[in-house]
C-alpha cells in the first residue's frame, strides 16, 4: 500500500519556472500511485513506460485521495466510485467525474523526480 509522505523540499531554478525536488525514481513503482505531501500540495505521481506523471491527488468527483487507487496504462481510477482520469494531463476519461484534475510539470535529473507547483 502506498505511503503519503511529508517533504520539506529544496529548490532548483529553471528559467522562471520553479522546481523542487519530490523524490526519486525509485520510489515510484510501475503502474502503482505514490502519494506525497509537498509544499501545501497533496500530489500523486504514477509512471507509466518509464514516463512519470503528477496529479493532484484529489478526485474531482467526490473529493476521494487517490492513496489507495489504481494505474492501469494512461489511466488512474478512483477508490471511492471508479472515475478514469488520464495521467499524463489530468482530463476525465470515465464516469462519475466530469471535470479533470490539476496536473503538474515534472522535470527529471539523473535519478531525481522534481515537480513544478507554482503554474496554473
Amino acid at each position: 500500500m502506498p505511503a503519503t509522505l511529508q517533504i520539506q523540499a529544496g529548490s532548483n531554478k529553471l528559467s522562471e519556472i520553479e522546481f523542487v525536488q519530490l523524490t526519486t525514481k525509485a520510489d515510484v513503482e510501475e503502474n502503482r500511485v505514490a502519494c506525497f505531501e509537498i509544499n501545501g500540495h497533496s500530489v500523486v505521481l504514477s509512471q507509466f513506460k518509464g514516463e512519470f506523471f503528477a496529479l493532484a491527488n484529489m478526485c474531482s468527483h467526490a473529493q476521494q485521495t487517490f492513496d489507495n487507487g489504481r494505474v492501469r496504462g494512461h489511466k488512474l481510477l478512483c477508490p471511492l466510485h471508479g472515475a478514469i482520469f488520464d495521467i499524463r494531463d489530468g482530463s476525465v476519461l470515465g464516469p462519475p467525474a466530469l471535470r479533470p484534475i490539476k496536473s503538474y510539470p515534472l522535470k527529471i535529473e539523473n535519478e531525481e523526480i522534481y515537480i513544478c507547483l507554482n503554474v496554473d
